[in-house]
Parts: C-alpha cells; sequence; structure tokens
C-alpha cells in the first residue's frame, strides 16, 4: 500500500453540517496525493463520509471525546509524511497542499509552513481582514524569515491548519488535550520551543468559520491564558518568559473587564467590584481604577454603578 504525501486530520464531535464543505474541500485540491482522516466520537459523520466513495476518506470512531485526543488518535494512524489538522467548518483552499509541498521539498531544512487564513459567516460571507491582520501582523517578513520562540510569543500568531512535517510534531509532543480551540498555539509553541524550522507562506490558503457564540469567544480566552502560561514554562529565556507572563495578565484583565461589564448590565455590583479587583491586580488603569472607588464608596446605587457601567465601556 502506497502511501500518501499528506495526512489531512479532523475530528467531528456532534451534528457537522460543515463536514461536508470541509470534506469537498480537500477533494478539491490541485495536489491529490492525500488522505483524510476522519475521528468520529459522535457517530454523526459515517452517512457524511461514505457518500462520497473516495478510498482517500478514512473514518475511525471512538468513544473518547475531545478534539485534542481526537486529533491524537489521527496520527496514530496516519501515513503521510506531512500532517494538517482542519476543524469540521472549516476549509481549506485548492492550492494549499501543492504550495506548502513545494515549499517543503524545495527546502527540506524546513520543518513547517504556516499559512494565512480568511474567516467567513453562517452565510459564507469573508471577512475583510485575515487570520493573522486580525491577530495583530501589520508587516509579513516573507517565507525566507524563520519565525523564533520569541517573536511567536510577542504576537507573530499562526494558523493552526499548517503543513507539519511528522518529525516535527512528535518533537512539539502533538495536541494538548485540554485547550480546547487553541491546541494548534501550544504545539507551536513546543515545536519552536524544540527548534524546528518554521515559515509562514503569507498567503491566504484557509478559511475559517467565525464563531458566533459568546461562549465559545469566553472558553477561547480561559484557554489561550493557560497555553501562555505553559509556554513561559519551555524556555529559560528570560525576555519570552517575561512576554508570556504579560500576555497571561493581559487576557486575565480583559476577561475580568467583561465580567465586570456584565455583572452591571444586570445591576450586580458587588460581583462587578469583585471582578474590577480581579482586572486591577492584573495591571494597573486608571479607569477601572476609578469604577472600583466608586463601587466600594456606593456599592448599591444603581445611578453610580451606571456611571460605573459607562466608564467600563470605554476602559
Amino acid at each position: 500500500m502506497t502511501h500518501p504525501v499528506f495526512s489531512i486530520l479532523t475530528v467531528v464531535g456532534g451534528p457537522e453540517a460543515g463536514l461536508s464543505d470541509l470534506i469537498d474541500s480537500v477533494r478539491a485540491q490541485s495536489f491529490g496525493d492525500w488522505e483524510l482522516i476522519v475521528v468520529d466520537f459522535s457517530g454523526t459523520a459515517r452517512a457524511v463520509a461514505e457518500k462520497y466513495g473516495d478510498e482517500r476518506i478514512r473514518l475511525v470512531h471512538t468513544d473518547t471525546p475531545g478534539f485534542g485526543d481526537g486529533v491524537n488518535l489521527a496520527v496514530t494512524l496516519a501515513r503521510g509524511a506531512v500532517y494538517t489538522v482542519v476543524r469540521p467548518r472549516h476549509t481549506l483552499l485548492p492550492a494549499f497542499c501543492e504550495r506548502t509541498f513545494g515549499l517543503l521539498e524545495a527546502h527540506p531544512e524546513v520543518d513547517v509552513v504556516a499559512v494565512d487564513a480568511v474567516g467567513f459567516d453562517a452565510s459564507g460571507v469573508r471577512d475583510t481582514t485575515t487570520f493573522r491582520a486580525q491577530g495583530g501582523v501589520t508587516t509579513e517578513p516573507g517565507f525566507d524569515h524563520a519565525v523564533t520562540l520569541a517573536a511567536f510569543v510577542a504576537g507573530s500568531v499562526l494558523y493552526y491548519s499548517a503543513a507539519i512535517r511528522s518529525a516535527a510534531w512528535r518533537a512539539g509532543g502533538g495536541y494538548p488535550d485540554d485547550l480546547p480551540t487553541v491546541e494548534g498555539l501550544l504545539l507551536f509553541a513546543r515545536m519552536l520551543a524544540h527548534g524546528s524550522d518554521i515559515r509562514v507562506l503569507p498567503e491566504t490558503l484557509a478559511g475559517y468559520r467565525v464563531p458566533e457564540d459568546p461562549a465559545v469567544h469566553r472558553v477561547y480566552q480561559d484557554s489561550v491564558q493557560l497555553a501562555f502560561a505553559r509556554i513561559g514554562e519551555l524556555t529559560d529565556d528570560p525576555e519570552v518568559r517575561r512576554i508570556a507572563a504579560g500576555k497571561a495578565r493581559d487576557i486575565r484583565f480583559h476577561q475580568a473587564m467583561g465580567r465586570a461589564r456584565e455583572a452591571l448590565a444586570r445591576s450586580d455590583a458587588a460581583a462587578a467590584r469583585q471582578q474590577v479587583g480581579i482586572a486591577l491586580r492584573q495591571r494597573f488603569a486608571l479607569k477601572p481604577a476609578a469604577v472600583y472607588a466608586v463601587l466600594t464608596i456606593a456599592p448599591g446605587g444603581l445611578r453610580l454603578a451606571q456611571s460605573a457601567r459607562n466608564r467600563l465601556r470605554a476602559a
């Protein structure tokens, strides 16, 4: 049995209307030497996958829930030399495999080729900015520039659907099982800490569904905070550790301020005061400090609470 070049990995955990879109995007690749491994812990993927009659699509059932665990299971079955993870409802653009593998072939020293991605909403309307631009990347250094751990921690965001050599994946230890939505963040950091050579191809070669549920964003923030705390433990470099700790504090600050706004919206001044206090322990900011003072002096005053809410919106 011949081995494909790409093992494209995904995990299905519920009714996945978007799985067909993902499969369609994989089958539309201009480079056809791939396998798609669909790990299903919901029992909903078989009817979708089997309708294609494509032997390159491999369906695996597991009783263990979780995206990270599912991806790691897929890796144990993968036959390709290059791994790419894609979530249901997300897509690869037709040139993804051809462009990334071409660069890996031409540059054997490179372990990972990352790309940019475009967001789209439930109706398929594309976002006006790309994933990296939304993450704060304003200047693309180009493919010839290797990403460093310090640059990555400081803000060189990497889209998780990258072309990753299997050896680099193993060096990074695979996906964590307790960082929902940002599993790739810690994997990239561990690969960089191990010395893997990661490059960015500044082309939009993937698409991702923009989440609309605020609860998804809260899970994302919790996971990012925990990821940065762990990234700080990967290295002895004091600058990297300082930046990672600062990122974690910033996230906790914004989380607490968001919860304070929610508390004031329901006129719960006590809860708002508690959350503003948590925010101020992460970093001092003048407007939150003024709000904290107002809520301390007159925690029961709804008029003052309304004033505090207006200040929080501006913070």
